[in-house]
């Protein structure tokens, strides 16, 4: 196939394959943040600690960004953590992949929680607060679905 086209196996779009099997491949990363959407925000009673609420998320992002919990070869996907900070700095976190196939095996989810729980998380005096952070794995497919879709 090199030098001619093919079609890519997920959305069916004609793709150059190179001549050379290095050249112009484009390297995608296995895991890339690819948004935080924050469901219910914090308190007006803890609004000094909302900065500290985004940095908690960010620090919760970079860890699942650390960990090697894909391999490096497969489809694209997207790792879904649902974010739970409730009264007094209790972290709640749930794990989803989209398509569900592609989920880690056991191991490689308790690395993923061990990582989140590792988190400080700040503490909090009002209700809970809830957060989802997206990732793309292996470049994602960019048609995220919700849970039960």
């Amino acid at each position: 196939m090199r030098g001619r086209q093919d079609r890519c196996p997920q959305c069916a779009t004609p793709v150059p394959v190179p001549t050379n099997a290095a050249e112009d491949v484009p390297e995608v990363p296995i895991m890339a943040r690819w948004a935080t959407t924050v469901h219910t925000p914090l308190s007006e009673v803890d609004d000094q600690l909302r900065p500290e609420f985004d940095q908690y998320l960010n620090a919760l992002a970079s860890e699942v960004l650390r960990l090697n919990i894909f391999g490096s070869v497969g489809p694209g996907a997207e790792l879904i953590v649902p974010v739970k900070l409730e009264t007094g700095g209790r972290a709640g976190f749930t794990a989803l992949v989209q398509p569900t196939d592609l989920m880690p095996d056991t191991a490689g989810l308790a690395k993923l929680f061990q990582a989140l729980f590792a988190v400080k998380a700040p503490s909090t005096r009002g209700p809970t607060a809830e957060a989802t952070l997206v990732f793309a794995v292996r470049g994602g497919s960019g048609q995220l679905r919700r849970p039960g879709e």
